[in-house]
């Protein structure tokens, strides 16, 4: 396809040039011998010529060779010719591309050349001796070339062979400025394997685009890739290209949108699902690599046990040494998940399920690529034994990384972990004897266990390191120590506790083992999770954090009494919810009294929700509210935020300084864009509205400020407003909207309104 511009731009200029140059030299030599006159051309015909034939070279070298068997120059512009064959010749002149056409039709009024019948290009033609390989070779009919623009295409259906295989499609197009050609419907390529052991591979597609320029191919809206028994389907696809020593182009990578594939032959069973995924071939075709993300699952079934890995994303290793592309290996990134599910066995001896959670895990098979041979982590991981008899205790083992071998039926056959919290629940049947059993919990820097063919613990073995638990509480550290007499428990270096209502991390805690209550103090990070509801009570926790979101803090020091019911954040606080947060040197919240008390170089920021956009246009840069003080307590059952000790507001390009401000929340279930629906604020009050073209400054002692209007009112103080635009104006009371030119402003009898107007300038 790369020398289809030159064709259209040669074919045009030399054969226009050939036919007027037939016609002035044939009209001049007439002239010069004084030859009768001949016979009169039909009607509307300028000239005609017979086995025309034109060439030119440069450096000595055939660069342009054109030949018709008829040509006919018409007086509307039109050139008709007949058995076209045009030869553009290479730099070296030992190839050329060759284009046939039993007729054509070239317009002088549009620049453009129309071929009818089936037009044939074939690329790289040698100049002596026979092709050594397939050369590339198009056939269509209905051919249009724009001189112009050097594009060429057709509507009509069209097939091609190239050195590795064939295709058709209906309707292309090719553009020789971006390089690119468009093959537009009913796309079918098929691949040959580049050895015997190579299966040929089958491309399907509703259309597809290919840039010379980068070797990309792109398929679309849906594609389909069969190989053998392999067979991928989805929408969207691009297949890359690569070109070898031998400067031969060859499947490089695939990458495809809502990706399912299967792979079942005799002793295998795989599907394979992602929304994204790349697919990586060796120069032999063969299938080396399969990438998953946005959420894939891999499905692997045989010997007794169906796996099923998922992650956002997940690779695929496989081997292609016996040409079969059997998986040697699997790797799953982001909530990676694998479980395993044992066969039903009609004897009873069904083995456990085992459900493996990591960020990251990683899976191997044994040989032949059937059977499951180990899983590893190098992440924090938990696997969870569900059992299938009553008799079995479920188990979850927890780990900073682990490894499982499995033995016959794809049953674990040993474990080994770093850094484990294993968990071991009473079965059904001791559940029945000892109702009030508890769950038994332990902890270890090292852990290893053998399992026997039905997955239950045979041998264990725990070294190192310190976990504890309580009830709902856990806690873990790099040191460890229990006062039962202070009824404390400290954890030293790397601490952190958690419970239903959240966790906390730091360099030290000390815990209340009765209560609950504990100070940690340290590089101190909390998480707490949103309040259950109790019945009859319709909000819990606040409006100043979003209720139903969790809550992220950082401080110096946090203590926490009454199950976190009141926490003290001190020293460097922060809390946060996305980008709504509050910082401040102490922070201290009381759940049960719906409070939140900042003290000392505080900052509150709210950011407002995006607004609905049904035109789709692209999304603004989200509008913040900050607020500064020294000051701040809020209390949800009024809603209200009260800032004092110098309180600078600020709001896109408005700011609000003064010495109290009180902020009043939207509630919760609001649809208002902003956090907070007004605010009134005292003392010392000045407004900053800046536009692009436009300042306006207010001044008074009290003023009130509506979001969602946009609304300022100016009270108290002699209120002023100073406009760049309209001058400044003086009241008893002003009112001005930011989002638009409105302004009223409101006298007393004893202080008229005064307003002084800027002349515009000429």
């Amino acid at each position: 396809m790369r020398s289809l511009r030159w064709l259209l731009l040669a074919a045009i200029l030399f054969l226009s040039a050939g036919l007027f140059g037939i016609y002035r030299n044939q009209r001049t030599a007439s002239r010069g011998r004084q030859r009768a006159i001949p016979p009169s051309l039909p009607l509307g015909t300028l000239g005609n010529a017979i086995d025309y034939e034109w060439a030119q070279s440069s450096d000595g070298k055939p660069a342009v060779k054109i030949t018709a068997r008829n040509s006919t120059l018409r007086e509307n512009g039109r050139t008709e010719l007949e058995e076209i064959e045009l030869r553009i010749y290479m730099k070296d002149a030992k190839h050329y591309d060759r284009i046939r056409s039993p007729k054509a039709e070239f317009s002088t009024n549009d620049n453009k050349l129309f071929a009818p019948g089936e037009a044939e290009i074939t690329l790289g033609v040698p100049s002596e001796g026979e092709p050594v390989k397939t050369l590339t070779t198009i056939k269509a009919a209905s051919v249009n070339f724009d001189s112009q623009t050097g594009e060429a295409g057709t509507p009509q259906p069209v097939s091609f062979t190239f050195e590795g295989g064939t295709g058709t499609c209906v309707g292309a197009s090719y553009n020789p400025e971006s390089h690119q050609l468009h093959l537009q419907g009913g796309v079918v390529l098929n691949l040959h394997g580049k050895s015997a052991k190579s299966p040929p591979m089958k491309v399907e597609a509703g259309e597809l685009t290919y840039s010379e320029a980068n070797s990309v191919v792109q398929l679309g809206p849906w594609s389909k890739l069969t190989r053998g028994e392999t067979v991928m389907s989805g929408g969207a696809a691009t297949i890359h290209l690569k070109i070898d020593a031998e400067n031969k182009k060859h499947l490089d990578w695939v990458e495809a949108v809502q990706v399912t594939g299967r792979d079942k032959r005799p002793g295998r069973d795989l599907d394979f699902a992602a929304p994204v995924a790349q697919v990586h071939y060796t120069e032999d075709g063969d299938l080396e690599k399969l990438n998953g993300t946005g959420g894939a699952k891999l499905v692997t079934r045989g010997n007794g046990a169906a796996t099923t890995m998922s992650g956002q994303e997940v690779d695929l290793f496989f081997n292609t040494q016996t040409g079969d592309s059997e998986l040697s290996s699997a790797v799953a990134r982001g909530k990676a998940r694998i479980e395993s599910k044992p066969v039903p066995d009609p004897k009873g001896h069904t083995g456990d399920t085992r459900i493996l959670v990591s960020e990251t895990l990683n899976l191997h098979m044994k040989a032949g690529g059937k059977d499951l041979d180990r899983v590893n982590t190098n992440t924090a991981a938990t696997v969870e034994f569900v059992p299938a008899a009553n008799d079995r205790h479920r188990r979850i083992l927890k780990s900073s990384d682990m490894e499982i071998r499995y033995g016959a039926k794809n049953a674990v056959q040993a474990f080994h972990a770093s850094g484990a919290v294993t968990e071991t629940y009473p079965s059904i049947d001791e559940k029945k004897r000892h109702p009030t059993l508890a769950v038994s919990r332990t902890s270890s820097r090292v852990l290893d266990a053998v399992f026997d063919e039905d997955s239950e613990v045979k041998a264990m073995k725990q070294t190192g390191d310190f976990r504890y638990e309580q009830g709902t509480r856990k806690a873990q550290a790099m040191n460890g120590s229990l006062d039962n007499e202070k009824d404390l428990m400290t954890l030293d270096g790397g601490a952190r506790v958690h419970d239903e209502t959240g966790s906390t991390a730091a360099d030290y805690i000390e815990i209340r083992q009765e209560s609950g209550d504990f100070e940690a103090r340290g590089h101190v990070a909390t998480t707490r999770l949103p309040e259950k509801k109790k019945a009859g009570d319709a909000t819990a926790g606040s409006d100043m954090l979003d209720k139903d979101e969790p809550t992220q803090g950082l401080a110096s020091r946090v203590t926490s009494t009454n199950r976190n019911k009141n926490m003290h954040y001190i020293g460097d606080a922060v809390l946060w919810q996305a980008s709504n947060r509050i910082q401040a040197d102490r922070i201290d919240i009381d759940r049960d009294a719906k409070s939140i008390t900042a003290i000392d170089h505080v900052v509150s920021q709210f950011q407002d929700k995006p607004k609905d956009d049904k035109k789709k246009t692209p999304a603004a840069q989200p509008l913040m509210t900050l607020v500064r003080a020294q000051k701040m307590v809020y209390t949800d059952k009024d809603r209200q935020a009260v800032y004092s000790g110098g309180v600078a507001f600020r709001r896109a390009n408005m700011s609000v300084d003064s010495a109290v401000l009180t902020a009043f929340l939207n509630d919760d279930k609001s649809d208002a864009d902003s956090k907070i629906h007004h605010a009134i604020a005292d003392g010392k009050v000045s407004i900053l509205k800046i536009a692009p073209s436009r300042r306006r400054m207010g001044r008074s002692e009290h003023a009130e400020y509506y979001t969602e209007e946009g609304q300022i009112i100016l009270t108290g103080g002699d209120p002023t407003l100073e406009d760049t635009v309209r001058g400044n104006s003086k009241g008893q009371k002003i009112t001005y909207y930011t989002d638009d030119d409105r302004l009223i402003i409101e006298g007393a009898p004893d202080k008229p309104v005064r307003t002084l107007l800027h002349k515009k300038k000429k």
